[in-house]
């Protein structure tokens, strides 16, 4: 059987670009939010003006910004009294909003918001058809990834909801949208282990603090057993407290966090299969790493132990699986 590595792992890992954008993107009060999450799309409007008017303004400087004004000024007359406002989120929705974008959509009185990814660059015009309600025709194709309600957003992200522009930069709220876009990811450099706490209750500080000592002490010991450089100490660990809430473990240490990915996702039992004594069974064909982190976590009583109370804890918490890392040891393994 194929040795599964670290570096397999690692290398199929989500990485994320430092220069991808974010843009929180109205949907007319709501009007139209299921219309572009079921066709895939972002639209705006002022359909008189054309893909070539806006290319005309595309010139990286107010100048443009006034000639795409006067052209907009031209043709609605009085029913707009803000070209220039209008110029400058035409251009940076042709122009700014790049592939590979991330772009946050809310519902009427923004309920929930859908997070999707940018898949083209270039703006296109659609044809009109009987059965959409949204009249816009400058559209931009979207790969959703997922709707989730407002209360269930990290707290900081409630501020772009405020912002009553058609398209809001939302670069500095990176940090935040990223972690509800995937669930384990590389980016500047270092790894990133999001795991989501789901439970509806009161969180018990003994849960949470000794979940994550566990976690960590049981990392330090395998990679002394196995010769390893990884220690708990390179890692950061960022807590949101609500309930539902997130622990996010971060780090230059990526083979490292690889590790207590899999001893969480093993312990937990979702995604793939980990039964332990004589009715083992793993759904990673595999020799390698995940073979020596089944044989770690049953070693000794000490060992079993504190896997069991690390079961526990998670149990408690309702930990959700890093649902990226799943899929990559899943894929990995047809491979």
């Amino acid at each position: 059987m194929k040795d599964l590595t670290l570096n397999e792992i690692l290398e199929s890992l989500p990485k994320i670009s430092e220069n991808r954008n974010y843009w929180f993107f109205r949907t007319n009060s709501g009007e139209y939010f299921e219309e572009f999450r079921d066709g895939n799309f972002i639209a705006i409007g002022y359909n008189e003006i054309s893909l070539e008017d806006i290319k005309a303004g595309n010139t990286g400087n107010d100048v443009g910004i006034e000639i795409l004004g006067n052209r907009i000024q031209t043709k609605y007359k009085e029913k707009e009294n803000r070209p220039n406002y209008v110029a400058s989120q035409l251009l940076k929705f042709a122009y700014k909003i790049k592939k590979g974008d991330i772009v946050l959509i809310p519902s009427a009185s923004s309920y929930n918001i859908c997070f999707g990814q940018i898949i083209e660059t270039p703006a296109y015009i659609a044809k009109a058809t009987g059965e959409l309600n949204c009249p816009y025709s400058k559209r931009k194709k979207v790969r959703w990834l997922k709707t989730i309600p407002r209360d269930a957003l990290d707290p900081n992200l409630y501020k772009l909801m405020f912002s009553h522009h058609t398209i809001t930069e939302a670069d500095l709220y990176a940090e935040y949208i990223d972690k509800v876009t995937n669930s384990f990811f590389i980016k500047n450099n270092s790894a990133h282990l999001v795991l989501k706490v789901q439970t509806t209750q009161d969180i018990k500080a003994k849960d949470l603090f000794e979940m994550g000592g566990i976690a960590l002490d049981l990392l330090d010991e395998f990679s002394k057993e196995e010769n390893l450089p990884y220690k708990s100490d390179d890692f950061n660990v960022k807590l949101n407290l609500q309930s539902p809430g997130l622990i996010v473990l971060s780090g230059v240490s990526m083979g490292g966090i690889v590790i207590v990915g899999i001893i969480l996702v093993a312990i937990a039992g979702g995604g793939f299969s980990l039964k332990y004594g004589k009715e083992f069974t793993t759904g990673i064909k595999t020799d390698g790493i995940i073979e020596k982190i089944k044989s770690f976590l049953t070693a000794n009583s000490n060992i079993r132990m504190k896997k069991e109370l690390l079961e526990k804890h998670m149990k408690d918490l309702n930990i959700q699986d890093p649902d990226d890392l799943v899929k990559i040891l899943k894929e990995l393994n047809k491979k």
